[in-house]
């Protein structure tokens, strides 16, 4: 049980400099790209191909680990985090807007692999304690909507500091170095070669797709990240460029957010455990409608504020309770398959979203970019209503689960 829990606290340390990370590129990104173009339709796009990216390599990042083992897949991410900060510094001296977009390429395949910290608390931790193993590996963003702002703050102030943001992204580099050593102390338990090597065909993809406990964990998560990354990436733009707001207000802004998605994860896996992950999805649901009216009830700070944090802790209702549905749509050798399907789907509807959102904050602006979280919310209650039939209808393969 002792390395159960040292395990589970460096993949918590690992998400938190993994996201600290995201948090300073989702901030910083569309405010220098904005700088570098002057466009806000174009100011979100290197924060959507951060997405494009996770979304991309989410698939082959599981299979490699498959292959190789979790370690070397964490490794190679954080090679790409390293790399994409040196690509960013690069991109901000030489003032060139594709290169920045490259860069925040790199830092979403880095996303990629990282994405599967949460899979690997299950795998070295008791069944019983699956749900609680994966909120607390969550929960490690608390420290990243801490530390992320001020810490690039600092960097932007006492680094590079004649060229505006260069000093940020190399904030990125030394969170690499660090994602690395905290990688190098967690202890696996060691690879069953017999069963990674086994010549098992993959489940077809419709065979997955056509799965109720798939289709609502999947939709569930990507509605989660969707909604949020849609509204998370159009804020810095509609507070700084559009309400007329300090960047300091908008990283402030950003900040709360942050923790409040992932400060919930001390709790939500015991209130998973306890009420089942669809009461705790519908949760999230409700506090994500209550994040649209805030936000649609003025433009002061304090709107801002309240949206951000309310939308922050839906996220993480529904993204950790979709999380652990999951577990009950496959089988142990399906796994690495399984997984990187669901992250697939949950990353390319949120790379869709973040590409979409200065478009849609620059065309239709902002009250009816939080109508269209509304109408996301109502699509997926339709879904859940119908995998609640269904699952009652139908014997369950895994009758020791709630869900």
């Amino acid at each position: 049980m002792e390395n159960v829990k040292r395990n589970i606290f460096l993949l918590s340390m690992a998400q938190f400099i993994t996201l600290a990370s995201v948090v300073t590129v989702v901030t910083y990104s569309s405010l220098v790209a904005k700088m570098m173009t002057g466009s806000t339709s174009l100011a979100t796009i290197p924060s959507a191909t951060a997405f494009i990216a996770t979304a991309a390599f989410a698939f082959p990042a599981s299979i490699f680990m498959r292959k190789f083992g979790r370690k070397a897949g964490f490794y190679t991410g954080a090679l790409f985090a390293g790399f994409s900060g040196l690509i960013a510094v690069i991109a901000i001296y030489q003032n060139n807007y594709y290169l920045l977009c490259f860069s925040t390429f790199c830092h979403g395949t880095y996303q990629s692999f990282a994405n599967y910290y949460r899979f690997t608390a299950m795998e070295v931790s008791p069944k019983k304690y699956h749900k609680q193993a994966v909120s607390y590996v969550i929960a490690g963003g608390v420290f990243a909507g801490l530390s992320a702002p001020t810490l690039a703050q600092f960097a932007e102030a006492n680094y590079f500091e004649p060229v505006q943001y260069a000093g940020t992204y190399c904030l990125i580099i030394a969170l690499s170095l660090v994602a690395h050593f905290l990688i190098f102390m967690i202890k696996l338990p060691k690879r069953n070669k017999k069963v990674t090597t086994e010549d098992r065909p993959n489940p077809k993809v419709m065979d997955v797709l056509k799965r109720p406990a798939f289709i609502c964990a999947s939709l569930s998560a990507a509605c989660a990240y969707l909604s949020m990354s849609f509204i998370m990436t159009a804020t810095p733009l509609e507070v700084v460029e559009v309400c007329g707001y300090q960047i300091s207000d908008a990283a402030g802004v950003i900040q709360w957010h942050s923790m409040s998605m992932f400060a919930p994860a001390i709790i939500t896996g015991t209130l998973i455990a306890r009420f089942g992950s669809i009461k705790i999805i519908l949760t999230g649901m409700i506090i994500m409608l209550a994040s649209t009216l805030t936000s649609k009830s003025g433009i002061e700070l304090y709107n801002f504020y309240g949206a951000l944090i309310l939308i922050g802790v839906g996220w993480n209702f529904m993204f950790t309770a979709g999380t652990t549905l999951l577990e009950h749509a496959y089988d142990e050798h399906e796994k690495a398959y399984v997984q990187g399907l669901n992250d697939l789907v949950v990353f390319g509807l949120a790379a869709l979203a973040t590409l979409a959102s200065g478009f849609m904050l620059e065309t239709v602006g902002w009250d009816m970019m939080n109508n269209l979280v509304i109408v996301v919310l109502i699509l997926l209650i339709a879904v859940i209503l119908w995998f609640v039939r269904v699952r009652d209808t139908k014997p369950k393969d895994r009758s020791d689960a709630i869900i």
